[in-house]
């Protein structure tokens, strides 16, 4: 009986590609630190098709697209302050899949991966699937990425955790000190609807819910991610509540690992 060595093993035949049908979604990401951060596939996009939703845009990128001759309708009335953020990211959702039903395809434009920490995005994407309609997604950098890659973090070797703030607290979930953690949304800790003028979030009951796994000394980092960059504070994690008043929107929180205390004195 013969036998057949990879190398001479007849190749695969491979499928013939298929040109993509237009989708009826396309969801665009653009940068959160620097919101010109938008790739090539994006703008071709944009410019193809000339129009496009957004819940606002920074200026620098609205003034880009509008010298590429692209109409953004910003739909950000539709989170109305005082209402509950599910039902505002519901009534935009619903929206923008009805908008399908009159133009094909319908381009929604959010900061970072359209995936990734987007609850509009994600509902647009399973209601898409579950309505048999095309979702195509050009992402670009999420929070996370600019987080992990900011502060340098070996997530290979120590690992990452990675929570929403809010929801961590609300829903007791749990938390090892001896892992890195992420804590997205700090700014907002404890909302759940839009405020109706800007107000410094409560981190008293996240601060008490972290001190059952860290010290209260144990150092925690502030991380803003806005349209200028990305800075850095360091605080006390018992200090947390004190330091509310100078959060700034789009604020998260970085937890080293708890480190064993090293060894004092003489050994005997």
């Amino acid at each position: 009986m013969a036998t057949q060595t990879l190398d001479s093993a007849a190749p695969e035949k491979q499928p013939s590609p298929i040109a993509m049908a237009t989708p009826h979604l396309v969801l665009i990401g653009y940068g959160v630190t620097d919101t010109l951060q938008i790739t090539v596939e994006a703008q071709r996009l944009l410019a193809r098709y000339g129009s496009a939703y957004s819940l606002g845009l920074p200026a620098n990128l609205a003034a880009f697209l509008k010298s590429q001759r692209v109409k953004v309708t910003d739909i950000a009335s539709r989170m109305a302050p005082g209402r509950d953020y599910a039902d505002s990211y519901l009534d935009i959702a619903n929206f923008l899949i009805g908008r399908t039903a009159h133009e094909r395809p319908v381009l929604f434009l959010s900061p970072g991966h359209p995936l990734v920490f987007n609850a509009i995005g994600r509902y647009l994407a399973m209601e898409g699937r579950r309505l048999e309609l095309g979702v195509q997604v050009v992402p670009a950098v999420s929070p996370l990425d600019l987080i992990v890659g900011g502060i340098g973090l070996d997530v290979s070797t120590f690992g990452l955790q990675v929570f929403d703030a809010t929801r961590l607290v609300a829903r007791r979930m749990p938390i090892s000190p001896l892992v890195p953690a992420i804590l997205l949304h700090v700014d907002g800790f404890g909302r759940n609807a839009a405020p109706a003028a800007a107000a410094a979030p409560d981190l008293a009951p996240l601060a008490n819910y972290l001190a059952g796994c860290y010290p209260a000394n144990h150092p925690a980092t502030v991380v803003t991610l806005s349209d200028r960059g990305m800075s850095v504070a360091a605080v006390a994690l018992g200090a947390l509540p004190q330091a509310a008043a100078q959060l700034q929107p789009g604020t998260h929180l970085f937890l080293d690992l708890v480190r064993p205390q090293q060894p004092t004195g003489n050994p005997a």
